[in-house]
C-alpha cells in the first residue's frame, strides 16, 4: 500500500533508531532530524501528518520538542518512544503536548505500524469533523439570514409567511386573499 505524501518526521538522536524507522516506515514519506532543534527547523519548511520523537535527547527534550511542534503544527499526530518509565513526563506530554502515543524502547515493528495508521486515521477523522463543523456553521448563517429575511418581511406584511397548505398540497387561498 503506497503511502506517499504523507510526511513523518522522525526525531532521534540515534541514526540506527532513525534508519529503523525509516525503512520501516518507507511507504509513507520519512524525514529524520537528530535532534529536536534540527526537527524545528524541518517543521519551519515542511508539513508534517505525524511526528514521531525519541523522549530522552540531548539539548531539547522529546516532550519539551514536541510542545514546540505543536504550536507550529497543531493537526500533527505526536508520537513519543521512550526507553524508560516516567510517570511525571508521561503527565506532561499528555497535557502540554497531547501525545497520540507512547511507544516503548524496544518496540514491536508491528506496534509502529498500526500506532501511525491509527493515528493517521485519528488525523482523518479530526479534519474530517472540523470540516464539517465549518459546514455546520456557514449553513447556521444561511439559516440566520433567511430567519431576518422572514421576519422582515413579516413586519412589512404581516401573514405574507403564512401558507395554508392542501391535503394534495395545493395551496388554500382565503376569500380576502383574491380581493
Amino acid at each position: 500500500m503506497n503511502q506517499s505524501g504523507i510526511k513523518i518526521l522522525i526525531v532521534d538522536d540515534e541514526p540506527n533508531v532513525l534508519k529503523a524507522l525509516t525503512r520501516l516506515l518507507k511507504q509513507y514519506e520519512p524525514i529524520t532530524a537528530i535532534s529536536g532543534e534540527e526537527a524545528l527547523l524541518l517543521a519551519e519548511e515542511h508539513r508534517f501528518d505525524l511526528v514521531i520523537s525519541d523522549y530522552r535527547m540531548p539539548g531539547i527534550n522529546g516532550i519539551d520538542f514536541l510542545i514546540l511542534f505543536k504550536r507550529m503544527q497543531p493537526d500533527a499526530i505526536r508520537i513519543v518512544l521512550t526507553g524508560f518509565a516516567d510517570l511525571e513526563g508521561a503527565q506532561h506530554a499528555i497535557n502540554e503536548a497531547e501525545v497520540f502515543r507512547f511507544i516503548n524502547k524496544p518496540w514491536s515493528n508491528l506496534e509502529i505500524v498500526n500506532v501511525v495508521e491509527n493515528g493517521l486515521a485519528h488525523k482523518r477523522v479530526l479534519l474530517e469533523n472540523r470540516a464539517l463543523a465549518d459546514q455546520v456553521r456557514a449553513q447556521q448563517i444561511l439559516l440566520d439570514e433567511k430567519e431576518a429575511i422572514i421576519k422582515a418581511l413579516e413586519a412589512e406584511e404581516p401573514g405574507i409567511t403564512q401558507v395554508n397548505w392542501a391535503q394534495d398540497g395545493s395551496i388554500i387561498l382565503d376569500e380576502e386573499d383574491l380581493e
